[in-house]
């Protein structure tokens, strides 16, 4: 199912400012924790609603991945999540979109640290991932 076009289909997006349509969109699966926050479902979506309770996020993710047929992005969302769109692997007869995701590690002397200090600590994705979107 494509859970951002069919929210995408349902929000009303008028006076947005330019550029913030997909974060918003993106905003609604983090802030409801849900991989499918709509009820009732769009028409035509391929879902289970015995298993509802299993389209829970456990926690606020570092980076998700969301394939849609809306535009393919890359961006922050609500300061510590990447969400991606690759968008569809072809278009019809043609070739379309695809993401290659990098996550560097974070440093060994940052993670020691925090063991010893027993503290939770920020995985800081932002500075250590680059997501490259590309074209076939």
């Amino acid at each position: 199912s494509d859970v951002l076009f069919h929210i995408s289909s349902d929000e009303c997006n008028a006076n947005l400012p330019p550029g913030t349509r997909m974060t918003r969109i993106a905003q609604h699966l983090i802030q409801q924790r849900s991989y499918y926050p709509l009820f009732p479902a769009a028409i035509g979506a391929s879902l289970d609603l015995g298993k509802a309770d299993e389209w829970e996020m456990p926690c606020q993710p570092d980076i998700l991945i969301v394939p849609s047929k809306l535009a393919s992005f890359a961006k922050p969302v609500l300061d510590r999540t990447i969400v991606v769109n690759p968008g569809e692997l072809t278009k019809n007869t043609t070739g379309g979109t695809y993401a290659t995701i990098d996550v560097h590690p974070i440093k060994r002397e940052t993670l020691e640290d925090a063991v010893e200090a027993d503290m939770e600590m920020f995985s800081g994705i932002q500075d250590r991932v680059r997501v490259d979107i590309k074209r076939i």
